[in-house]
């Protein structure tokens, strides 16, 4: 998994939990805790603002694909940057958050996909 997350992995010799493995885990549990932040917001933007009150305070929606595009991006970018982060530092769920990186990056793929489809069709 460390290659497909450009990191190389190195062995480290077991080390008994002190403040730089909790500091560390800390800071990894914030990145992940922004990529779902930044998610929750995404959904909003996606499914409220851009849909319903882009039109009604008058802003064309032509303008919502290119920014659900640019969004889509980011968040995929922060996936990888948590995931990498969390293997990185061999968090102890990094396992479990895999699976849900994995199903958020396929959802997210979907969502480009459809916004290029619908670009290439304006």
């Amino acid at each position: 998994m460390g290659r497909l997350l450009w990191i190389e992995e190195v062995p480290a010799p077991p080390r008994p939990v002190n403040v730089d493995n909790a500091l560390l885990s800390n800071r990894a549990e914030r990145a992940f805790g922004f990529s779902l932040l930044f998610s929750g917001v995404r959904c909003i933007l996606q499914y409220v603002i851009l849909p319903f009150v882009l039109p009604l305070v008058g802003v064309a929606t032509e303008a919502a694909l290119p920014i659900s595009f640019a969004v889509n991006l980011l968040a995929i970018g922060l996936i990888v940057y948590s995931l990498r982060r969390f293997w990185k530092i061999g968090y102890r769920y990094r396992w479990r958050y895999l699976g849900v990186a994995v199903v958020a990056l396929a959802m997210l793929v979907g969502f480009i996909a459809l916004d290029v489809q619908k670009i290439l069709q304006t």
